[in-house]
Parts: C-alpha cells; sequence; structure tokens
C-alpha cells in the first residue's frame, strides 16, 4: 500500500490548484513592462573549475553537485558558509540584486538559505475537491476496497482518452488498510460515466472531477516550454489541471504569449527571481 501511495503522489506536480479568471494572466511574481528594480531569490550558488560563481534553478545530486545559470558579479564564498568537494564549492542562500539578463550583481550580502524562503511554485494540497458525503468519506463496498481494485480502477481511468491525472487523499489510510483512502480521477469528458465506470472496479471512496486539459495536453505543452527563453524547469501539475513552468525572470507580457499559444489556464508561471521594489 506503502508503494501505491507512493506512486500516485508522484504523478501529482508541485503546486495546488491556481487561481485565475478567463482572459487574465496568471502566475507568480509577473513583472510589468520596465520593471528595474531588485530581485530577491533562494537558490543554490555553485562553483566548479569550469566556471566562476553562478545561481541555479536545478541541481544535479552528484558529488559534487553541478548546476549552471547566470554569474554573480559581487559573490565572496569567505562570508558565507558552503560545502567543497573536488574543487566544487556549493551552498543555498538568499539573495537579493539586480539582473541585467546576464549576469546577477548582488545588492546585499547573502544569507544561508535556512528553508524559511519558498522557492518557485506552491505547496501541493491533495484533499478531494468533491463535496464530502454525508456521513463522510468511506467505502461504499469494503469487500472490493483492497490494493488490487485500487490498482484496477487506476488502469480504467488512465485508459480514458480524456484522462487528465489522478491522486490519493488518504484521509486516514494505513500502511496496510486503504480504506482510508479517496481516490481522486480528472477527467476532460464525462464525468458521471467515467464515476459509474471506476464504480465498477473499486469500493473504496472515489471523487471523480472535471478537467479542462487532457494529460495528453498537458504533457506535449511540457514538451514545447522546455525551449523557451530563461527555462529553469517544468512539471506537470494534475491537481490544478496546468503546467507549471519556472523560469528565470516570468513577465506578464510572456504570460500574455502562453495564454495565447496554450490557452488561458494551461500554462502557470513563475520567476526563479522575484521583484522585490
Amino acid at each position: 500500500m506503502v508503494a501505491t501511495v507512493g506512486l500516485l503522489l508522484l504523478l501529482v506536480g508541485c503546486a495546488r490548484p491556481g487561481a485565475g479568471s478567463e482572459g487574465v494572466a496568471v502566475g507568480r511574481g509577473l513583472l510589468p513592462e520596465g520593471y528595474d528594480g531588485r530581485f530577491r531569490t533562494s537558490a543554490t550558488v555553485l562553483e566548479s573549475p569550469d566556471h566562476g560563481p553562478q545561481l541555479c534553478g536545478v541541481v544535479a545530486t552528484s558529488l559534487p553537485p553541478q548546476c549552471g545559470g547566470p554569474d554573480i558579479i559581487g559573490w565572496d564564498w569567505t562570508t558565507v558558509r558552503s560545502e567543497s568537494a573536488n574543487g566544487t564549492t556549493w551552498g543555498s542562500y538568499l539573495l537579493v540584486g539586480t539582473f541585467d539578463g546576464t549576469a546577477f550583481t548582488l545588492t546585499e550580502p547573502a544569507v544561508v538559505d535556512d528553508g524559511t524562503h519558498p522557492r518557485p511554485g506552491s505547496n501541493p494540497d491533495f484533499t478531494a475537491p468533491c463535496p464530502e458525503p454525508a456521513g463522510g468519506w468511506a467505502p461504499v463496498d469494503p469487500a472490493r476496497t483492497t490494493e488490487e481494485t485500487l490498482r484496477a480502477a487506476i488502469s480504467l481511468a488512465q485508459g480514458s482518452d480524456e484522462y487528465a491525472g489522478l491522486w490519493v487523499d488518504q484521509q486516514g489510510a494505513t500502511d496496510s488498510d486503504p480504506r482510508g483512502l479517496v481516490l481522486v480521477v480528472r477527467t476532460a469528458g464525462d464525468v458521471p460515466a467515467l464515476d459509474e465506470r471506476l464504480r465498477k472496479a473499486w469500493g473504496g471512496a472515489q471523487c471523480v472531477t472535471a478537467a479542462r486539459f487532457t494529460e495528453t495536453q498537458l504533457l506535449a505543452a511540457q514538451d514545447r516550454l522546455a525551449a523557451e527563453p530563461g527555462f529553469v524547469s517544468s512539471g506537470v501539475d494534475v491537481v490544478g489541471n496546468r503546467v507549471e513552468l519556472t523560469v528565470l525572470v516570468a513577465t506578464q507580457a510572456r504570460q500574455r504569449q502562453l495564454d495565447e499559444r496554450f490557452g488561458v489556464g494551461l500554462v502557470y508561471q513563475s520567476g526563479l527571481l522575484e521583484p522585490v521594489d
């Protein structure tokens, strides 16, 4: 059961459902045109034998780690705590400075990141989005609430052309008892029809809910986003039914372009560098 629940949680991106109305650009820290102020970020700084100190959004977890990004001007390793191995020095820091599109210039001393400053994106919320049934979430048929029937329901859901993702709300589940699980499935098709179809396989609590975009659409968009200027990372968020795109600097103008290319709400843009002025 642990393996099943863990696998389902890995299917979910790293954000809760997003807000935004039709035709309105959504994202975090979107810059207006003409912004020339400072930025802040929580990121890894790494210097290797191949390059000087650089600001990294994504780090390969080797030893020593590997990453790359904009050069940092004004960096001094003697003023911060760091780690070193095989000629590479690195650490995680809170940084404030300016960015000219190529290099990040410190305007304040770097501070070691203690983990309290959030990274781009938001925390997942795995709560089932359906109204809770009278009497609470409970199996309708305990005899068919097993790991085997859960896997069968998952297979049915993923086989649908309109499949948009799934996860589990763990509720009161234990390592060996799936009766506390709520299976949550998103579909861009007929919600009642899929709910009835899954019910024939799975006797536990379930929540089938509507989505605008299929998983196929989300994955196709994610593939295309890798060529975005300043690309840092991307991920499919099935809870929010969107693609999370992290770039160095997220702008309102770029969000409008993304909305035009993919449809409003499909891509949620966040900047690794957040404006502070």
